[in-house]
């Protein structure tokens, strides 16, 4: 990781850019600077801030966060179950795709599932960033979710309490990005669409002016906190808040819904939020922590991670519009950190020009060097050469034998290539008898979305029914039906199998759902599900 970094985080209403630097005294804060968006990056860099290699942050629908629940497999299995995912979704999406995953800490060691949050992009969207900076100077080498930047800054500038369970919000003007965090691990992470600009669309749509005139009656009059109900300082303040009410309503709603999101992906039934940090720009909205405070039952403050940086190497201009800024910067500082510390949570999405540097790196790098010391052996070589015969001849000695050690290589490597035909031909004869792991991943996902309470599984067995050629994969789940509340077994593990069926069909496997009724006290059965050849 690098010891510095700078980090652009470009909202509907604003550019921020910030620049960190690692010192023996700990994260100092090295360049601030905030421009209007609609003037670009330009005065940025006429300030004097440098914009090459920067990291930028990605949040509304240039992005799309999934999850996937996988058993533990090693590093190359799981890279290959997210290419394959990748790919599904960029046919999906119509478009080229940039994605990179990273594993959630686990909420449940026991329960042997990992979590895999995975962030995608369209390659269009990040272009226009990049043109962004490119006009200017600039250049990024990295994009990185605006909910993972919180979720750093918290752990970098904490302070992280162990478990409690924390929720960040940053509440811009046209989105949310959330964080839910259990101690120092990261539950769940979300970003939607919203924020501010909800309100003043409301304000808007109520008293039929302009939306910047709908965002100054916002500011100067909106109160939502539930105690000023009966004493608004005026009328007029009054109704601009029973204006903006309901929407300032759906702030709270995406706090509420992604607290029910985590408590389902985690199995965390009891999970309550300790405490609500808040920052953007929407974030100090007059009222809006009563609002919260009064819906979430817990307490609401703004977030401010810059009181435990080092700040006195700031330019005075630059400390001032912090100064002013400090919570809608909070972003572009966790993006700014996520680079300078590797023991921070990972998930950075690479342009397209950034990734074949890498694999040229990776690749070639080695090469050249080779190139490059066979070369100065050539020249040393040489250069004793023309100091004498003897010279000479022992640079020819010496060129021989390493004409002799390459030949040796060469022919090591030839044999090593025949090895790998015939282990490639191996591995290709087991791969048409190796199950479809992807497919039986998506029955299982299939099988267990739709358990009923009544129902318990109690074995999956994945086997190849049919004789030599003609035999195929089939997912056998064995289960039983017990009676809880006066509800009929029976009734309840068919309509288990109607849905069950309906789901399988759309992917292409087929549902033989064998009942046994022999035990008096349970309903056993068997779903025998025939995989997608493929899959």
């Amino acid at each position: 990781m690098a010891g510095k970094a700078i980090a652009i985080d470009v909202g509907s209403h604003s550019i921020k850019a910030i620049g960190v630097q690692v010192g023996k005294t700990g994260l100092a804060v090295t360049r601030f600077g905030c421009t209007p968006a609609g003037e670009g990056v330009g005065p940025l860099r006429a300030a004097g801030i440098g914009l090459k290699g920067a990291v930028c942050g990605l949040s509304g629908r240039d992005m799309n966060l999934r999850y996937s629940q996988v058993p533990p497999t090693p590093d190359w299995q799981l890279k290959n179950l997210m290419d394959l995912e990748i790919q599904d979704l960029a046919q999906q999406s119509g478009g080229a795709l940039s994605a990179d995953y990273n594993l959630l800490p686990p909420a449940d060691p026991e329960a042997g599932v990992d979590t895999v949050l995975l962030a995608l992009a369209k390659d269009d969207a990040l272009a226009r960033q990049q043109d962004l900076l490119g006009g200017a100077g600039g250049s990024i080498d990295a994009f990185i979710p605006n909910c993972v930047a919180l979720y750093n800054a918290w752990l970098k500038c904490g302070p992280a309490e162990d478990d409690a369970v924390v929720c960040l919000a940053n509440v811009g003007h046209e989105t949310i990005d959330i964080a839910l965090v259990r101690g120092q691990d990261l539950l769940f992470a979300r970003n939607l669409s919203g924020g501010g600009k909800v309100l003043d669309d409301a304000i808007a749509a109520a008293f039929n002016v302009s939306e910047r005139k709908a965002e100054t009656l916002k500011r100067d009059l909106l109160d939502l906190d539930p105690q000023s109900r009966g004493r608004f300082a005026s009328g007029q303040a009054e109704k601009v808040t029973l204006a903006a009410g309901g929407a300032a309503n759906a702030i709270v709603a995406a706090i509420q819904s992604s607290l029910a999101f985590c408590k389902a992906q985690t199995k965390i039934a009891d999970l309550r939020l300790d405490k609500v940090l808040l920052a953007g720009g929407s974030a100090r909205l007059k009222g809006l922590r009563g609002l919260l405070r009064e819906a979430l039952r817990c307490p609401v403050e703004i977030y401010d991670p810059f009181a435990n940086l080092d700040l006195s190497g700031l330019p005075p201009e630059d400390q001032e519009q912090l100064a002013a800024m400090r919570s809608e910067a909070v972003i572009a500082l966790g993006l700014a950190v996520s680079r300078c510390d590797d023991s921070l949570y990972s998930l950075e999405i690479l342009p397209e020009a950034v990734r074949k540097k890498k694999r040229f790196a990776e690749r070639t790098v080695w090469n050249i060097a080779a190139g490059a010391i066979g070369t100065g052996l050539l020249a040393v070589a040489a250069t004793q050469g023309m100091s004498g015969m003897e010279d000479a001849g022992k640079a020819l000695a010496a060129v021989q034998r390493q004409k002799s050690l390459a030949e040796g290589t060469h022919q090591d490597a030839v044999a090593r290539i025949e090895a790998n035909k015939i282990d490639r031909a191996i591995v290709e004869h087991l791969s048409g008898h190796a199950a479809p792991l992807h497919g039986s991943l998506r029955a299982l996902r299939a099988v267990t979305t739709h358990v009923p309470p009544q129902v318990w599984l109690t074995k999956v067995e994945l086997q190849q029914k049919g004789a030599n050629n003609a035999r195929k994969p089939v997912l056998l789940v064995n289960g039983f039906g017990k009676e809880l509340s006066g509800e009929d077994v029976g009734s309840v593990l068919g309509d288990y199998a109607t849905k069950l069926r309906a789901e399988l069909d759309k992917q292409g496997m087929k549902l033989n759902y064998i009942p046994d009724n022999s035990s008096e006290s349970r309903v056993k059965f068997t779903f025998e599900i025939a995989l997608q050849e493929g899959s």
